[in-house]
């Protein structure tokens, strides 16, 4: 179980690494991307930045989300934002989603056999039944 740990605590401390600049923003237009047990995705959603990965365990996947304010460059560096962290576990082909506040929403869909997620950005419409 140690080495389980240390592999996790490398691939955060690697993540947050990557994360810097490497996001995609839930505002605008992208394809869905598809990511292994590990393997680390960042994305902006409007004022927040969002960096996750996700682990096959028990044919689900164990999603963590960590979700911080962006920061901007001409911030003092030396004040950390404060981040919050989401775990969720997904059934296969089941779906988890995270409003971004902006009338959209991302979409986390469990594979196959617990081995990849697929995030994308979907709308999100409100339903009001015809009135009579």
């Amino acid at each position: 179980m140690k080495i389980r740990q240390q592999i996790v605590a490398m691939a955060f401390g690697g993540m947050l690494c990557l994360a810097t600049n490497a996001g995609l923003s839930a505002a605008e237009s992208w394809s869905p991307m598809t990511v292994k047990p590990l393997m680390s995705v960042s994305l902006y959603a409007g004022p927040k930045h969002i960096v996750g990965y996700f682990l096959s365990a028990d044919n689900r996947c164990k999603l963590t989300l960590m979700i911080a304010e962006r920061s901007d460059e001409e911030k003092d560096s030396s004040s950390a934002a404060q981040a919050s962290r989401i775990q969720v576990a997904v059934d296969v082909g089941a779906t988890a989603r995270l409003d971004t506040g902006e009338g959209k929403a991302l979409q986390f869909l469990c594979e196959q056999g617990a081995q990849a997620m697929t995030a994308s950005s979907v709308d999100r419409i409100a339903f009001y039944p015809a009135m009579k």
